[in-house]
């Protein structure tokens, strides 16, 4: 029988856990079958980028110790970061690794890259973030996550929305084959380049992480007895400020024994006034000591949080993907889902215990939340159920993909 030998490339997922969970979903799901040998490429700095890292954050920085150690965590945690996940969802994959510099003025990622997966045979490569994708020899699909920038600009630099609409162009331009994770971004690329001539593959909505063999060590993070969980970054888009308000709501209706958790880490780099602005906020409310922040956790901690919360708030005003990655979690422990209504989340729908609420409306999600904050999980033996059917659904479209990409390049 012949096998595929698909290389997973963590370059440009890697430094955020939306872009982690997202290939390691994909890596579950295909890993156990038998046509496939798959690989997870990952990337690690020379000494001179490391130094030239350093430097140059130092300098952008100078002055704001707090802004300069974040800035060097982001750059060098990415890597712990995504193997930590892959150690957990899927510990048997094989690594492909390789050294390069990529500085201002010399750049030989692409080069290493293609060294490292030729001594492999790689048949193909995806999902891949690389709008240079055509300098290589080999197959790639293309991933390309949303177009918030074309919604929300005022949530980014100048600098940042030229990069996007540059980086969008050559990937479509370059491409034969894109993979989005929602139909609602596959609408977007033929919106905002209706000439394209790309393939477009849509993920299929289908949560099969498997969570009965996750355990984490919460008792650290002294949690409250009754809660529900927003597992978010902490940018502004994501709207925490709604669910926050919601709680106040129902805090001052008499509710007090209700609490929200929240995990991610406090910072958004877009918009750093944007946090001094809601810690501020939070520490006005009445129900201010009912919401607790833990932090970046380990993912068997955030799961372990999920687990015994009541449900999932997703406040967010855009996702790349229905519900976000947070969403996929709580519906494999059979978790009721309170999502924002935008159109995305609306993908979600299939799910039995997704609820919506009316995007920054806070009286619409307060009264979800007292609806069903004494709403049970789904049965365990359910919740496998639907995880067992969905894994071979999703795992099957995307071989299918894979096998379709192959075979056009022959």
């Amino acid at each position: 029988m012949n096998r595929y030998k698909v290389g997973i490339d963590s370059h440009g997922f890697r430094g955020w856990s939306g872009g982690i969970d997202l290939i390691a979903t994909i890596a579950e799901a295909i890993i156990c079958k038998e046509e496939i040998e798959l690989y997870l490429i990952v990337e690690e700095q020379s000494i001179i980028e490391k130094t030239w890292i350093f430097l140059k954050n130092f300098l952008e920085n100078f002055g704001n110790i707090n802004k300069f150690k974040n800035s060097l965590e982001n750059e060098f945690q990415s890597n712990k970061n995504l193997l930590d996940v892959f150690h957990v969802v899927v510990p048997n994959i094989k690594i492909i690794t390789y050294k390069k510099t990529e500085i201002a003025f010399f750049n030989n990622r692409e080069k290493k890259m293609q060294n490292a997966i030729s001594k492999k045979n790689i048949d193909i490569i995806m999902p891949s973030y690389d709008c240079n994708s055509n300098v290589f020899d080999i197959p790639r699909i293309e991933y390309i996550f949303d177009f918030q920038h074309k919604y929300f600009p005022e949530l980014f630099s100048e600098s940042e929305k030229k990069f996007r609409e540059s980086f969008f162009e050559k990937q479509i331009k370059n491409s034969k084959y894109i993979l989005v994770n929602a139909q609602d971004v596959k609408k977007d690329i033929n919106k905002f380049y209706p000439d394209n001539k790309c393939e477009i593959f849509v993920l299929p909505f289908k949560p099969f992480q498997k969570m009965n063999n996750i355990n984490g060590n919460v008792s650290k993070y002294d949690l409250p007895s009754k809660y529900y969980v927003i597992s978010n970054q902490f940018w502004q888009h994501k709207s925490h400020i709604t669910a926050f308000e919601a709680l106040e709501k129902i805090y001052n209706s008499g509710i007090t024994d209700l609490h929200i958790v929240c995990t991610g880490k406090m910072v958004d780099y877009r918009n750093p006034d944007y946090i001094n602005w809601l810690v501020k906020t939070i520490k006005s409310l009445n129900c201010v000591n009912n919401i607790h922040f833990v932090g970046f956790v380990p993912k068997n901690d955030q799961i372990e949080i999920m687990r015994k919360a009541i449900g999932l708030i997703q406040p967010t005003l855009f996702e790349g993907g229905p519900g976000g990655g947070a969403t996929y979690n709580a519906i494999c422990l059979g978790k009721p889902c309170l999502l924002s209504d935008i159109s995305v989340n609306l993908e979600a729908s299939s799910y039995i215990k997704s609820y919506y609420f009316e995007k920054k409306n806070a009286d619409s999600l307060a009264r979800l939340m007292v609806e069903h904050m004494n709403e049970d999980s789904l049965l365990d033996a359910r919740i496998q159920e639907i995880i067992k059917k969905n894994k071979v659904e999703y795992g099957n479209y995307i071989f299918e993909c894979i096998k379709k990409v192959i075979d056009d390049s022959k």
